[in-house]
């Protein structure tokens, strides 16, 4: 490829939304490094700007719009690049926000350079043997994270009424096990102590006609590879914590003790609704099975608040599920049109005093599930990842321990990006503190 570009070039990334987004920036960021541009700091000094966008809820696309324009405000004669799911089925209508000079689908981030260089037309023709795989980025480390995000799928073939991820995903597609391997084994080599395995439906994993196999074959691959790590699941829809799962996660000390698994309703009439395929006495039964296999796993989860004809009786029931099962973690969202979904049209809309009304009420839900959690871990010991920045407030070491729980606790600086066994001490409904203990023990370490 004969392409001449400017060294001088500086860019800037700005990613919104999920994990997926995240590592798929840091694939963007390393493949503009290694066609001679540089990456800025701050965004006043760039000329290129790369906004990662989201789509998830309409705040999230008036969230993109206002860092276009922030953009543009910051330098009216920057390029501004548009990607991400936000404009996947939308570009018309960003086309036109000022100083908008690129719009890029998510399928062609790997084209980023040609795109933004004018080396090639936005569309040119591709086997369809290869169609497949271009959703699938490398990296080869993560720039200001002290956990490495792997992504190892993409898509979704779930029909959520109110989700609008499917039609700017497409269908579930797996990447492929060897693709994964050797991506792992850079991460670790790179010093990355956890691995966060992520898609945007992870479970989904394996599930192509072609492919017949599961997330399991993931974790027992990267299980095999040396070095001190340990590895954790990002969410995972609740059809796919099957027995075999919770079996393989019970037995192997690597795999983190915590599962996100989305719920978003805990009443079986908005579940309907949602075209979610489980009902409440299902979370219950496989939270109860997780537990009693994966002792003191931590679960987090995600609830929808205002979904179209949630009353307070079906709202209760969802707060009384988060009640049940004591996640150490809620994401609470509120219901958010979506054009496209099934949702959209529905009748019995919640008037917004009331959803803020019923935010407040489950966010002490999910605090005091948080509490009662994390209370049964008192002077005991777990492994916890220290973070590379300080507790904000305390200026303490921070990090998450294999379950999920956010500690804070004194230490060296050269305990960053490590694991360590930290003893928790004291907690309050908003924090947990602990202290470090040293011992002999290496944890994670491949047999």
């Amino acid at each position: 490829m004969n392409m001449k570009i400017d060294t001088n070039r500086r860019f800037f990334i700005k990613t919104l939304g999920c994990k997926v987004n995240q590592y798929e920036s840091q694939a963007m960021r390393e493949l503009l490094i290694n066609a001679g541009f540089k990456e800025c700091l701050a965004k006043d000094t760039a000329d290129i700007y790369i906004l990662n966008t989201c789509t998830v809820t309409r705040k999230a696309d008036s969230e993109s719009r206002y860092w276009a324009g922030i953009f543009h405000k910051t330098n009216p004669n920057a390029k501004i690049v548009l990607t991400g799911c936000a404009v996947e089925n939308n570009a018309d209508a960003f086309s036109f926000l000022p100083g908008v000079s690129n719009i890029i689908k998510n399928n062609d981030k790997i084209r980023i350079i040609d795109i933004i260089t004018n080396n090639s037309t936005a569309q040119y023709p591709i086997p369809d043997t290869q169609c497949r795989s271009r959703r699938f980025l490398k990296i080869t480390d993560f720039k200001d994270h002290t956990k490495a995000f792997v992504k190892i799928q993409d898509g979704c073939a779930n029909a959520c009424s109110y989700c609008k991820v499917p039609s700017v995903r497409g269908g579930s597609v797996s990447r492929p096990l060897h693709d994964i391997i050797e991506e792992v084994e850079t991460l670790v080599s790179k010093g990355f102590e956890e691995i966060v395995l992520t898609g945007i439906c992870l479970g989904a994993w394996g599930s192509d006609p072609a492919q017949k196999k599961s997330v399991i074959d993931v974790l027992k691959a990267i299980y095999e590879i040396p070095g001190i790590f340990r590895i954790r699941l990002s969410s995972i829809e609740p059809k796919y914590v099957t027995d075999e799962l919770i079996e393989y996660i019970s037995q192997n000390k690597k795999i983190c003790r915590h599962l996100h698994i989305p719920i978003q309703s805990g009443d079986d009439e908005i579940l309907g609704r949602m075209n979610r395929p489980y009902r409440s006495v299902d979370i219950r039964t496989l939270i109860t099975k997780v537990r009693k296999k994966i002792g003191d796993a931590g679960i987090t989860t995600d609830v929808l608040l205002g979904f179209p004809g949630e009353t307070d009786k079906n709202f209760r029931n969802t707060v009384d599920l988060i009640k049940d099962i004591l996640p150490v973690k809620t994401h609470i969202f509120s219901f958010s049109k979506r054009d496209g979904t099934a949702a959209c049209a529905m009748s019995g809309i919640v008037p917004e005093d009331e959803i803020k009304r019923r935010f407040q009420s489950m966010k002490i839900a999910a605090i005091t599930a948080s509490y009662l959690y994390r209370e049964l871990f008192l002077k005991k010991l777990v492994d916890v990842l220290v973070e590379s920045k300080k507790e904000r407030h305390s200026g303490r070491l921070t990090g998450y321990s294999d379950n999920y729980i956010k500690v804070i606790f004194d230490g060296p600086d050269s305990l960053m990006k490590k694991i360590v066994p930290v003893r928790i001490e004291e907690l309050n409904l908003s924090y947990t503190m602990g202290s470090y203990v040293e011992l002999d023990h290496v944890p994670y370490k491949s047999t």
